[in-house]
């Protein structure tokens, strides 16, 4: 009778703690099955610092999926729209739509809603929601911009320029509302911290043309950046002193399908696409500190997603 196989030595746990922070971001069922081999290996990757160290190693987040709204092409009540995740990964959040909400922004892992169902009418007319855990913070509504013609709104996590974003998904947040009322730009801005909403906290005679919603804002140098009119000026709101200004970018986007960037140094940037092609445009400061425009990259479409000749 041959012996029986003798079992492999456990891994030690300093060694488990090494390898699956390397397991591929763009498959997250492989850190459930992980997690189900034993107690230890399900101890690593519950474990309060494995979010960090995993995103550390793998710096850029993977794309899980996208956010889209979606609604009834039948009705114009914008009670019938609904917030929709789009799965692009094997990840299935726990709810994959938020039914009388729409989706205006998301950073740092949180997505900003808002309840076209209940303008006017309820004091919980925006909401946090975290997709990956389904919690939802309802805040209350700030009135003063109900009577705004035209507003935008952000999220953002509450630290500063300093602020070490890998892991701030459970930290205090702020949202930012820029709108326009009584001819001039106002800001009004919620934290987490203090639970309510700040009184208007800086003011700017507005230019002829309005905000460009179609324009989702934009992070950078510790300040936010919305689209006006067309782009022919992009608002600054300055995140540390709270104040609003209007600075012109200096590159033509007047008509042009435009988006604004975040780049990898943290300074600004946008995105033009013309003709099939994308012009990614990056602000950068030179050797006496003046600040200018530069185009740091031009990418082919066509090629990148395949697109070729079409026949009928």
């Amino acid at each position: 009778m041959e012996p029986q196989p003798r079992q492999p030595p456990a891994l030690p746990e300093e060694l488990v703690e090494e390898i699956l922070p390397r397991f591929p971001p763009e498959d997250p069922a492989r850190l459930v099955r992980a997690a189900l081999v034993c107690r230890t290996w399900c101890r690593v990757v519950a474990g309060p610092g494995f979010r960090r160290r995993f995103r550390q190693f793998h710096r850029t987040p993977p794309m899980l999926g996208f956010l889209c709204n979606f609604g009834d092409e039948n009705s114009d009540h914008f009670d019938r729209e609904f917030a929709r995740f789009v799965l692009t990964s094997s990840f299935r959040p726990p709810r994959a739509e938020c039914h009388n909400w729409h989706v205006l922004a998301s950073r740092h892992g949180r997505v900003l809603l808002y309840s076209w169902k209940c303008e006017g009418l309820s004091d919980n007319a925006f909401a946090i929601w975290d997709p990956i855990t389904d919690e939802r913070v309802e805040l209350p509504i700030v009135q003063e911009y109900l009577n705004c013609l035209i507003w935008s709104a952000a999220v953002l996590c509450a630290g500063d320029e300093k602020w070490d974003y890998l892991d701030c998904c459970h930290g205090p947040f702020r949202v930012v509302i820029v709108a326009t009322r009584l001819e001039q730009f106002n800001a009004y801005v919620y934290s987490s911290e203090a639970g309510s909403w700040s009184q208007q906290t800086s003011q700017l005679p507005p230019p002829s043309d309005g905000l460009h919603l179609a324009v989702p804002n934009a992070v950078a140098e510790n300040a936010l950046y919305f689209a006006i009119g067309y782009g022919s000026d992009l608002l600054m709101y300055d995140l540390a002193t709270q104040e609003i200004s209007a600075i012109n970018p200096h590159v033509s986007l007047d008509g042009q399908r435009f988006a604004l960037l975040t780049m990898d140094t943290g300074w600004l940037g946008f995105a033009i696409e013309k003709d099939f092609k994308l012009y990614l445009w990056s602000r950068e400061v030179g050797p006496e500190g003046d600040a200018g425009w530069t185009q740091s990259r031009v990418m082919d479409l066509k090629k990148l997603l395949l697109i070729g000749p079409r026949s009928y």
